[in-house]
């Protein structure tokens, strides 16, 4: 396994990714997927021997030209200097082979580089996604506020870890 930057090449197999576990992400299509990428501070992603898709993990600094993102809007009410961790998706196959602990550890090393105190991210409570909120608390996530979105039908909860410079 190998960490490489999220290229064209990516963007198929990011897509099935998606749309496989969209019950936990927003839906994507090709055209959105491109918006993202352009407005991405990070875009990783974590491939096989063959360079067939693991894992990514794309994020956006605290300070991107985003106003109409639900989730940015409250987190720069919330956090200062911060790296938001936008969507994270691994292969079922490659679950527990370590494969967002390096995306996320790759991340870090990036925040820490510019200077960002801390990451954040949001994981569903409705539908809930036990198994996000176990993975972000071993890591040193703590919550920070829950969030129902205007369609009633699903909501998030806030995490933050504070980066500490090594």
């Amino acid at each position: 396994m190998r960490l490489v930057d999220f290229g064209p090449g990516h963007a198929q197999a990011f897509l099935a990714l998606n749309q496989h576990f969209v019950h936990w992400l927003s839906p994507l299509d090709a055209t959105r997927l491109d918006d993202v990428l352009t407005r991405a501070s990070h875009a990783r992603c974590m491939v096989d021997s063959g360079g067939d898709l693991l894992g990514a993990l794309i994020a956006y600094r605290h300070d991107v030209d985003y106003p109409d993102h639900w989730n940015m809007a409250w987190l720069r009410e919330h956090l200062e200097r911060f790296i938001y961790i936008d969507r994270i998706v691994v292969a079922e196959a490659a679950q527990g082979r370590g494969v967002a602990r390096a995306l996320y550890t790759d991340l870090e090393h990036l925040a820490l580089s510019q200077g960002l105190a801390t990451l954040a991210c949001e994981v569903n409570t409705q539908p809930d996604n036990p198994a996000s909120h176990a993975f972000h608390q071993r890591l040193g996530f703590r919550p920070i506020g829950d969030r129902t979105y205007a369609d009633g039908a699903s909501s998030v909860r806030y995490y933050a870890k504070p980066l500490e410079p090594r």
